[in-house]
């Protein structure tokens, strides 16, 4: 199983428009940070998760050259905006991309993409897709798929866990808690990527303390904390995780 962080960066991505604070004028390149995005290998199968707006620039910078399928957590506008550039992805492997996510997260997208089901004359101008409604554990070719729903605002959004040939990852990048039940659920991952959106907490997101305390009782062997805000500057940030709880970076690939 092999996972690349396409995007890492909160709803502004970094930089901030108009922002002057030392993160986002940064020269360092990992903290600077597309909205969030994850793309995983497993099974001779390519699953993205989410299509933010930075979705064509990270396809072309992280070399990512097809896409079998695409998880929705949600359709906030920074999870979603980029949806269109699955098009050429159609167009390349002759095919339609099944799109999986909650009923809620479908409904949604099939209004802010109504054009998606209009007579087109050549297909080429829209992405052709198979939206597909899930709640319960799935297969995309041999990959074991498992939508988590998580509290995140008043919207069903979900998580993903994807496991392949005994290997395991947890992903979810909008969450705001994370109970018991959820903790004893997601034991035995290889990879844990959580929510951590800034220091003070936030109504809708955990915070970091919250999400590396999360990540500590979920105990992956390795963790990873995402949707990151300029709050919180890599190098520094780094500096103050305990041992195995990781930042990452747009572009960073994890292979296990």
């Amino acid at each position: 199983m092999k996972i690349t962080f396409l995007g890492t960066g909160t709803s502004h991505g970094i930089p901030a428009i108009g922002c002057t604070c030392d993160v986002c004028r940064s020269d360092d390149v990992r903290n600077k940070r597309r909205r969030t995005s994850l793309y995983v290998e497993a099974g001779g199968h390519h699953v993205v998760i989410d299509t933010p707006p930075d979705f064509r620039d990270q396809v072309l910078t992280f070399g990512v050259s097809r896409v079998d399928a695409v998880l929705l957590t949600h359709t906030h506008a920074d999870h979603i905006f980029g949806f269109d550039d699955l098009r050429r992805f159609c167009f390349m492997q002759d095919m339609s991309i099944p799109i999986y996510g909650s009923a809620e997260t479908l409904k949604s997208m099939a209004v802010k993409f109504s054009y998606l089901f209009e007579d087109s004359l050549w297909r080429a101008t829209v992405p052709q897709v198979d939206f597909v409604a899930v709640n319960e554990s799935f297969t995309i070719g041999d990959v074991h798929v498992e939508p988590v729903e998580v509290p995140h605002g008043p919207m069903t959004v979900y998580g993903y866990v994807l496991r392949h040939d005994h290997r395991a990852v947890g992903y979810f990048p909008d969450c705001s808690s994370v109970d018991e039940a959820l903790i004893e659920r997601l034991q035995g991952l290889d990879v844990m990527i959580l929510d951590a959106l800034r220091e003070k907490p936030h109504p809708t997101h955990l915070n970091l303390a919250g999400s590396v305390e999360a990540l500590r009782r979920i105990g992956a062997r390795k963790s990873y904390i995402t949707h990151l805000c300029h709050n919180l500057e890599h190098a520094r940030t780094q500096s103050r995780l305990p041992d195995g709880v990781h930042v990452p970076y747009d572009g960073l690939v994890e292979s296990w």
